[in-house]
């Protein structure tokens, strides 16, 4: 068992939780070099909600919903997502993201008014994949299909 296993079973037994304060989200957020979610990360929220969504997803809704749905799945930050989807560094990272995605062709974005997002037939096959990996990829890419499921059945909530 590697040493980062060992300690993150230590952790669970011993019952231990990170608890993340809503009210220093922000500046988090702001973080230059090591924010609270890396491109890749916010990569493949936005296929998942790509992928999922039943209506277009604009570009200018990414940061909100994703915010709302790393927010959900990481239940500490949930107090605290709305801070997330307007913080300026939160939408430059989505907008690298979704340029990644573009770049790998996972996703477009249709020349309309409202820009939407839409995943390609490589990205929901990709999505698919992952969803079916018995791994840590697999088990976190379900965690975001179940967490932005209850974001949309709840209702995202915009100020």
């Amino acid at each position: 068992m590697k040493a980062l296993d060992q300690f993150i079973e230590e952790a669970r037994k011993a019952g231990l939780q990170l608890r993340i304060d809503p009210e220093h989200l922000d500046r988090v957020a702001r973080l230059g070099g090591d924010g609270l979610f890396h491109v890749p990360m916010l990569a493949l929220c936005i296929l998942v909600i790509a992928r999922a969504k039943k209506r277009p997803l604009a570009t200018a809704e990414l940061a909100a919903w994703t915010g709302a749905t790393l927010g959900r799945h990481f239940s500490s930050i949930e107090a605290a997502h709305r801070r997330l989807e307007w913080s300026v560094q939160h939408r430059r990272r989505c907008a690298d993201a979704l340029v990644f995605l573009e770049n790998v062709q996972l996703v477009f974005v249709e020349e309309t008014p409202h820009r939407s997002v839409r995943c390609t037939s490589n990205g929901v096959d990709f999505v698919r994949g992952l969803l079916g990996r018995p791994d840590e990829i697999g088990f976190f890419t379900r965690g975001l299909v179940r967490s932005y499921r209850a974001v949309e059945h709840h209702g995202l909530e915009l100020l």
